[in-house]
């Protein structure tokens, strides 16, 4: 049975995690997806990192919602195609797989590499595929599983190449992160789920405005959700639904809100 489940980037980060842990889980929300930022690698080893998300996990528990992930926007910084950037991603990964222990995650977002000017195409492949055997080991020695996201990267753009990139690493901690609206402009997303099938281990669900070149709450853009929910259905995927929405700028709430009545009416 699918799940619901909210991302922190749907609240504005200047709210408090708490405040948003509360309300995600008094409106229905089975799940929430943290994120990680560079406060948490620089104290990686210090003792109060563990504190923190002790904390948190503490807290969601007592309110009875599930930490399934570990989101972070640091691949767009330390980019895991680029030699120099390799380290700090491994770095950021294993901040990751730490976390997901603490919180009893299974699952960490992984942007598979950002499109560069200057390599060729063919070796952002050989790059990523390089990198991402090395996440593998990391992640394996914490049982935790890599979700690699479709995104807005340059590169990776078809449903083809990314099975091709998830295949080629070879691993069976290494899947997808499947984006509904990140398909769109250029693709659709029920080719998406049903070429990728079981390589899908979570998804990521928000609309996108063709005419607005915008994302937005689920049932307010162009996605075709009867044909997402007929492909998910199809491929006999029952994990987290996960929104990931932009927040509203005169309310802290609302988005998730309307995020939550749009997937039940979607998916039940």
């Amino acid at each position: 049975m699918l799940r619901l489940g909210i991302n922190r980037w749907s609240y504005p980060k200047t709210l408090e995690l708490s405040q948003a842990l509360e309300h995600a889980a008094r409106i229905g929300y089975q799940g929430f997806e943290v994120a990680i930022y560079q406060e948490d690698i620089d104290v990686l080893n210090d003792p109060r990192l563990k504190e923190k998300w002790r904390r948190i996990y503490e807290e969601a528990s007592s309110l009875g919602i599930e930490i399934p992930s570990v989101a972070t926007g640091l691949y767009w910084t330390y980019n895991i195609v680029v030699d120099e950037h390799v380290d700090k991603a491994l770095k950021v990964l294993e901040a990751q797989c730490r976390i997901a222990q603490i919180l009893n995650a299974k699952l960490v977002l992984v942007v598979p590499g950002v499109g560069v000017s200057g390599l060729a195409y063919e070796d952002h492949f050989s790059k990523a595929i390089e990198v991402l055997k090395k996440m593998a080991l990391i992640a394996k020695d914490y049982g935790i599983i890599i979700g690699l996201e479709n995104v807005w990267n340059r590169v990776f753009a078809g449903p083809m190449e990314f099975a091709k990139l998830i295949d080629n690493v070879g691993e069976d901690n290494v899947k997808a992160y499947f984006d509904v609206g990140n398909t769109l402009p250029h693709s659709l997303p029920e080719h998406w789920i049903m070429f990728l099938k079981n390589r899908i281990v979570q998804i990521h669900v928000k609309d996108f405005n063709m005419a607005e070149l915008r994302f937005g709450i689920p049932l307010t853009g162009d996605i075709n959700w009867i044909e997402v929910r007929k492909a998910i259905e199809a491929i006999g995927y029952s994990g987290y639904i996960v929104a990931e929405v932009p927040p509203y700028r005169g309310d802290p709430f609302k988005a998730s809100e309307d995020a939550y009545s749009s997937l039940k009416k979607i998916f039940g």
